[in-house]
């Protein structure tokens, strides 16, 4: 027994659009259509199929995902196994969206009525060549004469736009040790008091700051905060990156291959 299209849309407890639209993604197609007036025509076995593609659209699939499982299923492909993989799905999706609540708890503790929380990003960089004069230092204050000694050795026309500082140890370590670092545009001779070598590609929390030492301590606490609160660890020494009068904070993630490039 054959159903046309009103009475197939009623008896599985959906609409006619909803009917043609299956239809015109190829998700659930009707076994015939009426070469004179083309109206579709189901079966009653077809209802098993649209409550299959009804329960997966109510445990979250999109219905290209649908569709793809639907194609899997009709090849026997082992149903346990698909709801395994959606499982786990729906568990990394839980574990995001508790990450985010934690951090907007996290937020609204910060919040003083006055200043705003500050915002941590995630930035993928490339690798750069780079100049850099590693240093260990008694004050931050003592790092600037090593960058005039840097600045002061090399040729203006090979220097890029990029500057900053890698801090190796920072005060709360009992000790200071930074490399101030610029980069090279063309290759140089390599001189025995500085280093030349690649800064590696990263995935780096980040965040802004003014030059002065209390705007630059709130980013830092900014970010290890946002970094505790996902459960990243740091990959290798904190980038401090030259922007005017400003600063970007930069923290390398040793869990980087959870961040996709949008």
């Amino acid at each position: 027994m054959h159903y046309r299209i009103g009475e197939f849309a009623e008896l599985g407890g959906v609409s006619t659009k909803t009917l043609r639209y299956y239809d015109e993604i190829g998700l659930l197609r009707p076994v015939g259509v009426d070469a004179r007036t083309r109206y579709r025509r189901y079966t009653a076995a077809q209802l098993k199929d649209l409550a299959s593609i009804l329960a997966l659209r109510d445990l979250g699939l999109s219905l290209p995902e649908i569709r793809g499982v639907v194609a899997k299923l009709a090849l026997k492909t082992d149903q346990r196994a698909l709801l395994l993989k959606l499982r786990e799905r729906v568990r990394r999706t839980i574990v995001k969206a508790a990450q985010s609540m934690n951090c907007i708890d996290a937020a609204l503790d910060q919040w003083d009525g006055w200043q705003r929380a500050v915002p941590v990003v995630v930035k993928h960089r490339p690798a750069i060549r780079v100049a850099s004069l590693r240093a260990k230092v008694k004050t931050y204050e003592d790092i600037l004469r090593f960058e005039h000694e840097l600045l002061d050795a090399l040729p203006s026309e090979s220097l890029g736009s990029v500057r900053g500082v890698l801090w190796h140890r920072c005060a709360d370590s009992g000790s200071l040790e930074a490399e101030p670092f610029v980069e090279i545009k063309h290759q140089l001779p390599r001189r025995s008091f500085y280093d030349l070598k690649d800064l590696p590609s990263a995935a780096l929390a980040c965040a802004y700051s003014g030059i002065d030492d209390d705007a630059a301590e709130q980013a830092y606490d900014a970010i290890r905060n946002w970094m505790a609160i996902r459960g990243f660890a740091l990959a290798g020494p904190k980038r401090e990156i030259y922007l005017d009068q400003m600063l970007e904070i930069q923290f390398p993630l040793k869990s980087a291959e959870r961040f996709t490039v949008s």
